[in-house]
Protein backbone atom coordinates (compact mmCIF):
# COMPACT_ATOMS: atom_id res chain seq x y z
CA UNK A 1 0.00 0.00 0.00
CA UNK A 2 1.21 3.38 -1.41
CA UNK A 3 2.41 6.62 1.19
CA UNK A 4 -1.18 7.99 0.26
CA UNK A 5 -3.25 5.15 0.99
CA UNK A 6 -1.62 4.86 4.42
CA UNK A 7 -2.99 8.21 4.92
CA UNK A 8 -6.37 7.94 3.80
CA UNK A 9 -6.84 4.90 6.04
CA UNK A 10 -5.46 6.65 8.90
CA UNK A 11 -8.05 9.67 8.02
CA UNK A 12 -10.51 7.17 8.01
CA UNK A 13 -9.84 4.80 11.31
CA UNK A 14 -8.61 7.75 13.78
CA UNK A 15 -12.28 8.99 13.82
CA UNK A 16 -13.87 6.00 14.11
CA UNK A 17 -11.66 5.00 16.53
CA UNK A 18 -12.19 8.13 18.55
CA UNK A 19 -16.36 7.73 18.04
CA UNK A 20 -15.65 4.31 19.56
CA UNK A 21 -13.97 5.46 22.57
CA UNK A 22 -16.38 7.95 23.34
CA UNK A 23 -19.26 5.65 23.01
CA UNK A 24 -17.78 3.32 24.99
CA UNK A 25 -16.79 6.09 27.86
CA UNK A 26 -20.01 7.78 27.49
CA UNK A 27 -21.87 4.69 28.18
CA UNK A 28 -19.45 3.68 31.38
CA UNK A 29 -20.56 6.73 33.03
CA UNK A 30 -23.15 5.90 35.69
CA UNK A 31 -24.98 8.70 37.45
CA UNK A 32 -26.87 7.69 41.01
CA UNK A 33 -29.76 10.30 42.01
CA UNK A 34 -29.72 11.69 45.45
CA UNK A 35 -31.31 9.61 47.85
CA UNK A 36 -30.84 6.54 46.23
CA UNK A 37 -27.77 3.68 46.79
CA UNK A 38 -27.42 1.77 43.41
CA UNK A 39 -26.42 -1.93 43.71
CA UNK A 40 -24.03 -3.21 40.63
CA UNK A 41 -25.13 -6.30 38.70
CA UNK A 42 -22.91 -7.73 36.27
CA UNK A 43 -24.83 -10.30 34.02
CA UNK A 44 -27.78 -9.97 35.79
CA UNK A 45 -25.82 -11.47 39.33
CA UNK A 46 -25.60 -9.05 42.19
CA UNK A 47 -22.36 -8.09 43.31
CA UNK A 48 -21.13 -6.64 46.70
CA UNK A 49 -20.37 -3.28 44.88
CA UNK A 50 -22.61 -0.67 46.15
CA UNK A 51 -22.42 2.84 44.76
CA UNK A 52 -23.42 5.83 46.60
CA UNK A 53 -25.56 8.82 45.11
CA UNK A 54 -23.43 10.46 41.91
CA UNK A 55 -21.47 10.09 39.00
CA UNK A 56 -19.54 6.76 38.71
CA UNK A 57 -17.43 5.26 35.87
CA UNK A 58 -18.77 1.37 35.32
CA UNK A 59 -16.79 0.03 32.23
CA UNK A 60 -19.60 -0.72 29.58
CA UNK A 61 -17.96 -4.12 28.20
CA UNK A 62 -19.26 -5.74 31.91
CA UNK A 63 -22.69 -6.04 30.54
CA UNK A 64 -23.57 -4.29 33.75
CA UNK A 65 -26.61 -2.71 35.05
CA UNK A 66 -27.91 -1.34 38.58
CA UNK A 67 -30.75 -1.44 40.82
CA UNK A 68 -31.41 1.82 42.83
CA UNK A 69 -32.45 1.33 46.49
CA UNK A 70 -33.60 4.30 49.24
CA UNK A 71 -30.71 5.94 51.13
CA UNK A 72 -32.65 8.09 53.32
CA UNK A 73 -34.93 7.17 56.07
CA UNK A 74 -38.42 5.18 55.86
CA UNK A 75 -41.01 4.73 57.57
CA UNK A 76 -43.47 1.99 58.36
CA UNK A 77 -46.75 2.81 60.33
CA UNK A 78 -49.28 0.25 61.71
CA UNK A 79 -52.53 2.55 61.96
CA UNK A 80 -53.17 5.88 60.59
CA UNK A 81 -53.76 7.77 57.45
CA UNK A 82 -51.75 7.61 53.82
CA UNK A 83 -49.68 11.13 53.85
CA UNK A 84 -47.58 12.96 51.06
CA UNK A 85 -45.13 10.88 51.83
CA UNK A 86 -46.34 7.49 51.64
CA UNK A 87 -47.21 8.74 47.49
CA UNK A 88 -43.61 9.60 47.18
CA UNK A 89 -42.85 5.79 48.37
CA UNK A 90 -41.06 6.89 51.39
CA UNK A 91 -43.63 5.69 54.21
CA UNK A 92 -46.30 2.58 54.13
CA UNK A 93 -49.72 2.72 56.14
CA UNK A 94 -50.56 -0.61 57.59
CA UNK A 95 -53.92 -2.04 59.76
CA UNK A 96 -52.95 -1.90 63.04
CA UNK A 97 -52.17 -5.58 64.28
CA UNK A 98 -54.25 -7.81 66.89
CA UNK A 99 -52.83 -9.30 69.64
CA UNK A 100 -53.45 -11.15 72.65
CA UNK A 101 -51.49 -9.57 75.60
CA UNK A 102 -50.16 -12.18 77.98
CA UNK A 103 -53.33 -11.60 80.77
CA UNK A 104 -55.29 -12.92 77.86
CA UNK A 105 -56.21 -9.54 77.11
CA UNK A 106 -57.35 -8.86 73.39
CA UNK A 107 -55.71 -5.98 72.24
CA UNK A 108 -55.13 -3.75 68.74
CA UNK A 109 -51.64 -2.36 68.54
CA UNK A 110 -50.66 0.37 66.70
CA UNK A 111 -47.05 1.90 65.70
CA UNK A 112 -44.16 3.40 63.68
CA UNK A 113 -40.94 1.89 62.46
CA UNK A 114 -38.31 4.14 61.25
CA UNK A 115 -35.70 2.98 59.19
CA UNK A 116 -32.78 2.69 56.59
CA UNK A 117 -31.06 0.63 54.55
CA UNK A 118 -27.38 -0.78 55.32
CA UNK A 119 -25.29 0.10 52.19
CA UNK A 120 -23.27 -2.82 52.78
CA UNK A 121 -25.78 -5.25 52.99
CA UNK A 122 -28.22 -4.31 49.49
CA UNK A 123 -26.91 -7.56 47.76
CA UNK A 124 -28.34 -9.33 50.84
CA UNK A 125 -31.82 -7.41 50.59
CA UNK A 126 -31.80 -7.35 46.84
CA UNK A 127 -31.57 -11.36 46.75
CA UNK A 128 -34.36 -11.66 49.14
CA UNK A 129 -36.82 -8.99 48.56
CA UNK A 130 -36.02 -6.96 45.89
CA UNK A 131 -37.01 -3.12 45.48
CA UNK A 132 -40.59 -3.38 45.78
CA UNK A 133 -40.43 -6.11 49.18
CA UNK A 134 -38.80 -3.17 51.58
CA UNK A 135 -42.07 -2.39 53.22
CA UNK A 136 -43.19 -6.48 53.30
CA UNK A 137 -40.48 -7.36 55.25
CA UNK A 138 -40.99 -4.61 57.73
CA UNK A 139 -43.66 -5.13 58.52
CA UNK A 140 -44.42 -9.09 59.18
CA UNK A 141 -40.92 -8.88 60.92
CA UNK A 142 -42.42 -5.94 63.34
CA UNK A 143 -45.49 -7.77 63.56
CA UNK A 144 -43.63 -10.99 64.47
CA UNK A 145 -42.03 -9.25 67.67
CA UNK A 146 -44.57 -7.57 68.94
CA UNK A 147 -47.18 -10.22 68.68
CA UNK A 148 -44.27 -12.59 70.31
CA UNK A 149 -43.03 -10.06 73.25
CA UNK A 150 -46.49 -8.78 74.10
CA UNK A 151 -47.85 -12.22 74.66
CA UNK A 152 -45.46 -13.50 76.96
CA UNK A 153 -46.54 -14.69 79.49
CA UNK A 154 -46.23 -12.23 82.39
CA UNK A 155 -46.82 -9.10 79.90
CA UNK A 156 -50.62 -7.76 80.64
CA UNK A 157 -52.46 -4.45 80.41
CA UNK A 158 -50.43 -2.71 83.09
CA UNK A 159 -47.38 -2.97 81.13
CA UNK A 160 -48.77 -0.95 78.24
CA UNK A 161 -50.11 2.01 80.24
CA UNK A 162 -48.43 4.42 82.53
CA UNK A 163 -44.35 4.19 83.19
CA UNK A 164 -44.06 0.56 82.61
CA UNK A 165 -45.08 1.39 78.72
CA UNK A 166 -41.40 2.73 78.84
CA UNK A 167 -39.74 -0.21 79.24
CA UNK A 168 -42.44 -1.98 77.21
CA UNK A 169 -41.16 0.43 74.10
CA UNK A 170 -37.48 0.19 75.01
CA UNK A 171 -37.73 -4.06 75.14
CA UNK A 172 -39.53 -3.91 71.59
CA UNK A 173 -37.18 -1.89 70.41
CA UNK A 174 -34.25 -3.78 71.38
CA UNK A 175 -36.16 -6.82 69.72
CA UNK A 176 -36.72 -5.48 66.71
CA UNK A 177 -33.40 -3.74 65.75
CA UNK A 178 -31.72 -7.53 66.25
CA UNK A 179 -34.73 -8.95 63.70
CA UNK A 180 -34.11 -6.43 61.14
CA UNK A 181 -30.53 -6.58 61.42
CA UNK A 182 -30.83 -9.98 60.23
CA UNK A 183 -32.51 -8.48 56.97
CA UNK A 184 -30.25 -5.94 56.21
CA UNK A 185 -31.96 -2.63 57.79
CA UNK A 186 -30.84 -0.68 60.57
CA UNK A 187 -33.81 0.60 63.13
CA UNK A 188 -33.54 4.17 63.43
CA UNK A 189 -36.74 4.65 66.43
CA UNK A 190 -39.41 2.76 67.23
CA UNK A 191 -42.55 4.39 68.40
CA UNK A 192 -45.40 2.53 70.28
CA UNK A 193 -48.77 4.01 69.05
CA UNK A 194 -52.48 3.91 70.28
CA UNK A 195 -53.55 0.53 71.84
CA UNK A 196 -56.94 -0.22 71.75
CA UNK A 197 -57.74 -2.40 74.40
CA UNK A 198 -61.80 -3.26 73.57
CA UNK A 199 -64.15 -3.67 76.37
CA UNK A 200 -61.55 -3.57 78.83
CA UNK A 201 -60.03 -0.38 77.75
CA UNK A 202 -63.90 0.77 78.77
CA UNK A 203 -63.45 -0.56 82.01
CA UNK A 204 -60.40 1.21 82.53
CA UNK A 205 -61.58 4.22 81.04
CA UNK A 206 -64.60 4.08 83.34
CA UNK A 207 -62.77 3.86 86.29
CA UNK A 208 -60.54 6.24 85.37
CA UNK A 209 -64.16 8.52 84.83
CA UNK A 210 -65.31 7.75 88.35
CA UNK A 211 -63.63 10.44 90.51
CA UNK A 212 -63.97 13.19 88.02
CA UNK A 213 -67.78 12.14 87.45
CA UNK A 214 -68.22 11.86 91.25
CA UNK A 215 -66.80 15.70 91.83
CA UNK A 216 -69.57 16.92 89.26
CA UNK A 217 -72.22 15.31 90.60
CA UNK A 218 -71.12 16.86 94.27
CA UNK A 219 -70.64 20.37 92.07
CA UNK A 220 -74.33 19.86 91.07
CA UNK A 221 -75.78 19.07 94.00
CA UNK A 222 -75.12 22.06 95.09
CA UNK A 223 -76.55 23.47 92.10
CA UNK A 224 -79.97 21.48 92.09
CA UNK A 225 -80.57 22.80 95.94
CA UNK A 226 -79.91 26.06 95.22
CA UNK A 227 -82.67 26.29 92.25
CA UNK A 228 -84.92 24.39 94.63
CA UNK A 229 -84.53 26.73 97.13
CA UNK A 230 -85.01 29.41 94.39
CA UNK A 231 -88.36 28.01 93.30
CA UNK A 232 -89.55 27.31 96.67
CA UNK A 233 -89.24 31.11 97.28
CA UNK A 234 -91.12 31.81 93.75
CA UNK A 235 -93.92 29.33 94.72
CA UNK A 236 -94.25 31.59 98.32
CA UNK A 237 -93.68 34.52 96.09
CA UNK A 238 -95.97 34.36 92.79
CA UNK A 239 -97.22 30.78 92.59
CA UNK A 240 -96.22 30.17 89.28
CA UNK A 241 -92.31 29.70 89.15
CA UNK A 242 -92.12 27.88 86.10
CA UNK A 243 -92.73 31.38 84.02
CA UNK A 244 -89.14 32.45 85.25
CA UNK A 245 -87.91 28.89 84.21
CA UNK A 246 -89.24 28.93 80.99
CA UNK A 247 -86.42 30.22 78.49
CA UNK A 248 -84.13 27.02 80.69
CA UNK A 249 -86.92 24.52 79.76
CA UNK A 250 -86.55 25.33 76.30
CA UNK A 251 -83.28 25.33 75.80
CA UNK A 252 -83.39 22.08 77.39
CA UNK A 253 -85.89 21.08 75.19
CA UNK A 254 -84.13 21.99 72.01
CA UNK A 255 -81.59 20.25 73.01
CA UNK A 256 -82.71 16.42 73.91
CA UNK A 257 -84.95 17.07 70.25
CA UNK A 258 -81.47 17.45 68.05
CA UNK A 259 -80.44 14.23 70.39
CA UNK A 260 -83.54 12.52 69.55
CA UNK A 261 -83.22 13.87 65.92
CA UNK A 262 -79.65 12.38 65.06
CA UNK A 263 -80.94 9.32 66.78
CA UNK A 264 -83.83 8.66 64.58
CA UNK A 265 -82.20 9.04 61.58
CA UNK A 266 -79.12 6.92 62.45
CA UNK A 267 -81.69 4.36 62.90
CA UNK A 268 -81.85 1.35 60.82
CA UNK A 269 -84.60 1.22 58.14
CA UNK A 270 -86.59 -1.29 56.59
CA UNK A 271 -85.02 -2.69 53.37
CA UNK A 272 -85.74 -1.36 49.95
CA UNK A 273 -88.60 1.39 51.78
CA UNK A 274 -88.10 4.71 50.35
CA UNK A 275 -88.13 8.17 52.40
CA UNK A 276 -90.72 9.34 53.76
CA UNK A 277 -92.50 11.69 57.12
CA UNK A 278 -91.79 8.82 58.84
CA UNK A 279 -88.15 7.65 57.86
CA UNK A 280 -86.61 8.43 61.29
CA UNK A 281 -88.33 5.27 62.54
CA UNK A 282 -87.28 3.37 59.52
CA UNK A 283 -91.34 2.98 58.65
CA UNK A 284 -92.95 3.73 55.24
CA UNK A 285 -96.68 5.35 54.62
CA UNK A 286 -97.40 1.98 53.13
CA UNK A 287 -96.27 -0.11 55.53
CA UNK A 288 -98.01 1.97 58.36
CA UNK A 289 -101.61 1.66 56.09
CA UNK A 290 -100.82 -2.20 55.74
CA UNK A 291 -100.67 -2.39 59.78
CA UNK A 292 -103.07 -0.47 60.52
CA UNK A 293 -105.95 -2.36 58.08
CA UNK A 294 -104.72 -5.44 59.89
CA UNK A 295 -105.66 -4.47 63.27
CA UNK A 296 -108.79 -3.20 62.22
CA UNK A 297 -109.86 -6.50 60.42
CA UNK A 298 -108.01 -7.89 63.87
CA UNK A 299 -111.19 -5.72 65.35
CA UNK A 300 -113.71 -6.45 63.43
Amino acid sequence: MTTIGWIILAILLIPALGLLVWVVLSASFVRVPAGRNALLLVRGRPTDTTLPPGLHFVFALRRRMVVTYPSVELSFRAGGEPGPADRAGLDCVGEPVPIVLGDRVQATVGYTVRFRLRPDDLRLVHERFGPEGIFGIVRDESALVITTALGRTGTGVADVLGEPREATQSALTDELATALADDGFELVSFVLGGIDLGRTGEVIQAVSRAPHELDYEQAMAAVRLAQATHDAELVAVDGDPWRYRETDLWRELIARREILNVGLQSGPRVPGAAPGPDSGTGATPGLVDEQQSRGNESRG
